[in-house]
């Protein structure tokens, strides 16, 4: 069954124009197609928006008639016997019922709407967020062990440097997470976790690392911190991180925060 007919199906279901056996039938396939059951949900959701944009415009409206009949002050007697003249209000429920054709067409333009909305918060500035932080990223240069080649009888420092520098990321994750917690075993496990794009956890790694004073990598994950951001689409925090770096001349990672910000 294609989108058309399944949405064709739950109007029909919602708008009470399908026959008891078309119920039960559209019942018992909901609860065994998920696919079905979401389209349900979305729907019914986009008729409560409409019905609660459709019932406050009318009170509005009515309030507003109201307010004019009473500032005209009319002549309630001459009023009562001409019908015709009588202010006519069409009901809720009836103005819903003229307008149910249109549903479909309701709902489609409200997720048209979130569409829109969501691709707006996830390319904002025009440029894809997470590629812009991937596409500035390179991971720190191993300055503790120097190159590390092999694993025959490997420590567990030494093993866990020689997956970074080989570029295995998740394996060096592991390893690194498992040492020590010195801040320099914390600064390259943030540069394992970005490598691997999680943004989140990076972050919650290079911000500490950045309060420490006497830490001697602190500006550089000041700039990894920046990076984390944005790949988590928090452009503004982003830009104001890499803003800070690029105006600070002293800052080993000033021509990075440079370049990232003329592409943001």
């Amino acid at each position: 069954m294609n989108k058309d007919n399944r949405q064709n199906r739950i109007d029909d279901y919602l708008l009470g124009r399908a026959g008891r056996e078309e119920r039960l039938e559209f019942e018992e396939e909901v609860t065994r197609n998920t696919e079905l059951s979401n389209e349900l949900a979305e729907t019914e959701l986009a008729l409560a928006a409409i019905e609660l944009a459709e019932d406050r415009a009318l009170k509005t409206r009515l309030q507003k008639l109201e307010s004019n009949l009473s500032a005209a002050a009319p002549d309630t007697t001459t009023a009562s016997s001409n019908p015709e003249k009588q202010a006519k209000v069409v009901t809720i429920k009836s103005r819903r019922s003229n307008g149910s054709m249109k549903l479909f067409a309701y709902a489609a333009a409200l997720l048209l709407v979130l569409a829109v909305g969501w691709w707006a918060m996830n390319n904002t500035g025009g440029f894809d967020a997470e590629l812009l932080a991937m596409e500035s990223f390179e991971p720190y240069q191993n300055i503790t062990t120097g190159t590390v080649r092999g694993d025959g009888g490997l420590s567990a420092e030494a093993a866990a440097f020689a997956d970074y520098d080989a570029g295995s990321f998740a394996a060096a994750e592991v390893k690194l997470a498992a040492l020590a917690t010195t801040n320099v075993n914390k600064f390259y496990l943030g540069q394992a976790l970005l490598a691997q794009e999680k943004f989140a956890e990076a972050s919650s790694v290079f911000i500490p690392l950045t309060q420490i004073s006497d830490f001697p990598l602190a500006k550089e994950a000041d700039y990894y911190k920046g990076l984390a951001f944005l790949g988590q689409h928090k452009v503004s925090e982003a830009r104001n991180t890499l803003s800070k770096i690029a105006s600070d001349t002293t800052h080993p990672m000033q021509q990075q925060a440079e370049k990232l910000l003329a592409k943001m």
